[in-house]
């Protein structure tokens, strides 16, 4: 099994993406840090217009992007584009969220929340899906902030619902550094 295959394992057994990066750092790289840090990069309200996702907010919703990198000590793990309308979380996660210290996934692991993987496209097997893997690529490239494309080894699209109430659109794409 490839670690690639290995990673993707840990997503599974895990609800959130955060909870899946601890178990698998905790266990290939025990010694550089105790937990996931994240860098914010950008926390913003969006036009519903500039978003194509499945979250469509309803009157009275805000809809926001926030653009993360995670990490574990020095190593950066992933970059993160998370779409989510704050209404939808109770207050005191709206404001965890908000203060920019903790992932999004470690804020919202209370509702247990249910990710839901859309499109998974591996480095390794880009060419097997090629018009699947332009479009992830476009988009990536068009993130500001990010690596070049091939800086990752997979790219993941999920959303995250909780109660059956659809909470986040999840943009992940994950750095070769992450298997190192």
């Amino acid at each position: 099994m490839s670690s690639v295959d290995k990673f993707l394992k840990v997503m599974r057994e895990h609800d959130t993406a955060t909870a899946a990066l601890i178990a698998w750092c905790r266990r290939h790289h025990p010694y550089e840090a105790e937990a996931i840090a994240i860098t914010l990069l950008a926390d913003e309200a969006v036009e519903a217009d500039r978003y194509d996702g499945p979250l469509q907010p309803r009157a009275g919703e805000t809809l926001r992007r926030r653009r993360v990198w995670l990490r574990w000590g020095d190593r950066v793990l992933s970059e993160a584009e998370n779409w989510y309308v704050p209404e939808r979380l109770p207050l005191a996660m709206r404001d965890a969220v908000a203060d920019g210290v903790r992932p999004y996934g470690a804020v919202v692991a209370g509702l247990r929340p249910e990710r839901i993987t859309t499109i998974a496209l591996r480095a390794d097997k880009a060419a097997e899906d090629r018009a699947r893997a332009e479009a992830v690529l476009a988009q990536l490239a068009r993130t500001e902030g990010f690596s070049p494309p091939e800086a990752f080894m997979l790219h993941i699209h999920a959303v995250m619902m909780a109660s059956g109430i659809v909470l986040a659109d999840l943009r992940e794409h994950y750095r070769r550094e992450l298997l190192r």
